[in-house]
């Protein structure tokens, strides 16, 4: 389904419809002219399951998706921004972990041999393509988005249980670092 939008008379901007099956989100070449599409697509539980992501529970995140077709080479722009449900790596609960990550990116209709198929940020397709996959590009963006350390932003936050027990746990290891008394005549080895 396709609507025209005249705000800009240069180009001929229409909002794009992208195909959605079960488990991809795809930019459908064929039939689009060449010009600009706007689209926002909604990614929640559903796409996180469909993609086994491990360690993302579910998902609330907008990806707003700029293409720009032209003859043999488009730009796709993708913004996404919201939260995911992460667990916490201090206390284990589940926390909403607000992601937001860009990507630009070019789309070159050509052999999947051309030297350009290795480089960053270039997607080379065949000329008998006719849609563009999102799904792992959403997917990458969302894992890439994620820090090492997923932990809630305020430590009030985090299970009180499971803090008290991980601050009492520690303060056992610090008393507990006493050293064996065989090494102790070998710290005096080097003060002579």
């Amino acid at each position: 389904m396709f609507v025209e939008c005249k705000k800009i008379p240069i180009f001929a901007c229409l909002i794009f419809s992208m195909s959605r099956t079960r488990d991809t989100y795809t930019i459908p070449l064929q039939s689009l002219k060449e010009g600009v599409f706007d689209e926002v697509l909604e990614i929640g539980k559903e796409f996180i399951e469909a993609q086994k992501m491990e360690g993302v529970f579910d998902a609330d995140v907008h990806a707003k998706v700029h293409f720009v077709k032209q003859k043999n080479l488009h730009t796709l722009s993708i913004v996404m921004k919201g939260t995911i449900s992460v667990a916490c790596d201090r206390c284990l609960d589940v926390f909403a972990l607000p992601i937001e990550m860009s990507q630009d990116m070019v789309v070159k209709v050509g052999e999947k041999d051309d030297e350009l198929a290795d480089a960053e940020n270039v997607i080379v397709i065949a000329p008998d393509e006719t849609e563009i996959g999102l799904s792992p590009i959403l997917y990458e963006m969302i894992m890439l988005s994620i820090p090492l350390k997923k932990v809630h932003p305020n430590e009030k936050d985090c299970n009180a249980d499971v803090v008290s027990y991980l601050k009492q746990s520690a303060n056992k290891k610090t008393k507990q670092e006493t050293t064996d008394p065989r090494w102790d005549s070998l710290k005096n080895m080097f003060k002579n």
